[in-house]
């Protein structure tokens, strides 16, 4: 325990995803001897969410809609992250993208960041998160992005309400198992 932190320690994974109307294809089902068809549609028009998981309890939290990663969105990110979790020092673990290293965003009050190893995306429980996310999206031709962000929203919206199934998808045992034997 650090003596200069006075709050109860969450931690919790964050990373961005970018989605957009380019085609996001999945395997399916198909009759036996007849190809799949999947419709195929290549619009260059993009947003991203941004989710912070604590893989202990499960608890999540987003922001959607973005239409660019940076130093500036994602200080409104962290900020909006610390007033969901008033009572709480948060340990934030997140990879090594450029703007991740801008001075502004270890400065900040009740959070303290950790880097995962580059290059090791299989390490933030997120990511996982956001494997599941696209499913809902796969294999279909959206209107425009707005119809896509629904879609998304719903999907997110039904994690959050669900802590058990998103502990369960990112609760990695050595995260847990280092978890239990710091705290």
């Amino acid at each position: 325990e650090n003596p200069l932190i006075s709050k109860p320690i969450k931690i919790m994974f964050m990373d961005e995803m970018r989605f957009g109307l380019i085609s996001n294809y999945r395997r399916s089902w198909s009759l036996i001897g007849e190809r799949t068809v999947v419709a195929n549609q290549q619009e260059y028009i993009n947003r991203y969410l941004y989710s912070a998981i604590d893989p202990i309890t499960g608890d999540n939290f987003h922001l959607l809609g973005f239409n660019d990663v940076n130093a500036a969105i994602t200080k409104k990110f962290l900020e909006a992250l610390v007033a969901q979790y008033p009572k709480y020092h948060i340990l934030l673990v997140w990879d090594r993208a450029p703007f991740h290293r801008k001075k502004e965003l270890h400065e900040m009050e009740d959070i303290t960041t950790m880097f995962l190893p580059s290059y090791s995306p299989e390490l933030n429980p997120v990511e996982r998160f956001y494997g599941e996310i696209r499913k809902s999206t796969a294999n279909r031709i959206f209107q425009d992005i707005e119809a896509q962000k629904n879609i998304i929203e719903d999907e997110v919206v039904n994690w959050m309400n669900d802590t058990d199934k998103t502990q369960k998808l990112c609760g990695y045992d050595w995260i847990i198992e280092q978890w239990n034997s710091s705290f």
